[in-house]
């Protein structure tokens, strides 16, 4: 009887597994249970939060990148979600580097790629010269984040026209929840005593520009790459000359070069949040948000 169960289940395996060589890469998927919603892959938590708010039950929702996506590398499995996606959620402007790869892997050919940034008006890059280009933090700005959400609603629509007046009226109801966000935010931020800040790397620009402030320096000029001595110096410097008491970290990286700067300026600490990554099962985008406003409000007042 159990060698019996074990042969079936052998030929189960068998049945369900694909096996296929790309780029010399030999892949193994399973075909996926046909649910009849539509299967959409988010690259990184906001887009996921976004998709999931204007999808809701109607689609069959999955994360591509827990990482930061600047540095995310990816695996078999992940090649698996976008091989049997219908839609891919993107950012775009560089921020996912290796969904191209993934993309190329999947051998997908059917898959729709939806690019978030288009239509937001871009900042260029403050990066090294090596990731030049524009600014891809635009979901850092609410009303950016506005663009990105009709850009989903407006591929879950092409895609399922037959619920399009479910993914309108989630859309336009989440919509309205981020110009609420976005009037708070400003209002708040309209009676700060400080302007300037320094971030742990360059992701708030937009939403600096959107509010008033400046983010007048980073720690890390590329998120994980190490800053030289030289650009260690010339941060402090410009700390100093701005006077500046307070200095953020993020939740994504190890704060010992914000400790270590800190310490030797007598500055405080907060942690502000990019939201490059956020758990599904208790982060949104407004809890996030409004999180960070209210780390500025302790910070900048």
């Amino acid at each position: 009887m159990y060698a019996s169960a074990a042969f079936f289940g052998v030929l189960v395996i068998f049945a369900v597994f694909l096996s296929f060589r790309k780029g010399g890469l030999i892949l193994i998927t399973s075909p996926a249970e046909n649910t009849g919603r539509i299967r959409v892959v988010a690259t990184f938590f906001p887009l996921y939060d976004f998709a999931r708010v204007v999808g809701k039950d109607k689609i069959e929702l999955s994360l591509l990148f827990t990482q930061t996506p600047e540095v995310a590398s990816f695996a078999p499995g992940d090649i698996q979600k976008i091989s049997q996606a219908d839609i891919v959620i993107k950012n775009g402007l560089g921020l996912e580097p290796v969904l191209d790869d993934l993309l190329a892997a999947s051998d997908n050919k059917g898959v729709t790629v939806v690019d978030t940034s288009a239509g937001v008006r871009l900042l260029d890059s403050a990066e090294p010269e090596e990731h030049k280009g524009a600014d891809p933090h635009i979901w850092l700005s609410p009303h950016n984040a506005m663009v990105q959400v009709s850009a989903i609603h407006d591929a879950l629509v092409a895609a399922d026209p037959a619920n399009a007046a479910f993914y309108q009226n989630n859309a336009m109801i989440y919509i309205e929840e981020l110009r609420q966000l976005d009037r708070a935010i400003e209002s708040d931020i309209a009676r700060f005593s400080r302007r300037d800040f320094v971030a742990f790397h360059s992701a708030f620009r937009y939403f600096a520009e959107r509010y008033g402030l400046r983010q007048v320096a980073v720690i890390e000029e590329f998120p994980g790459k190490e800053p030289s001595p030289r650009y260690i110096a010339d941060v402090i410097r410009t700390i100093r000359d701005t006077g500046i008491a307070t200095i953020f970290a993020e939740p994504q990286f190890s704060p010992r070069i914000v400790e270590v700067i800190a310490h030797d300026l007598g500055l405080k600490i907060y942690t502000l949040d990019p939201i490059e990554t956020g758990d599904p099962a208790k982060d949104s985008y407004l809890s996030l948000m409004r999180r960070n406003l209210d780390v500025l409000k302790e910070a900048m007042q």
